[in-house]
């Protein structure tokens, strides 16, 4: 019996930046689509990309929101946030 090609929903990466929830939602559409075995090789590793795609993604934008607030939290004696710019992306420390 073969078996049932799943779909995996379109993750839209290089079209449009996407929040941390819709990332977070198709990392768990990719996990479930790869534990319902019911995927054929290709459309397996395909959701397997997808979903490391959207975990880096998710990682990504935590660390930055992390950075956001680690630079607000830095006040001067008067209460104002002293702000520095910081780098974005996965190069950034």
């Amino acid at each position: 019996m073969a078996k049932q090609v799943a779909q995996v929903p379109d993750s839209k990466v290089a079209e449009e930046p996407i929040g941390f929830e819709a990332s977070l939602k198709l990392v768990e559409q990719s996990v479930a689509a790869l534990e319902s075995g019911q995927l054929d090789l290709d459309a397996a590793l395909s959701a397997y990309e997808k979903g490391v795609q959207m975990l880096a993604r998710c990682h990504n934008l935590l660390e930055t929101a992390e950075r956001r607030v680690n630079l607000l939290l830095n006040a001067n004696a008067e209460g104002t946030p002293e702000l520095a710019p910081f780098e974005t992306g996965a190069g950034a420390d």
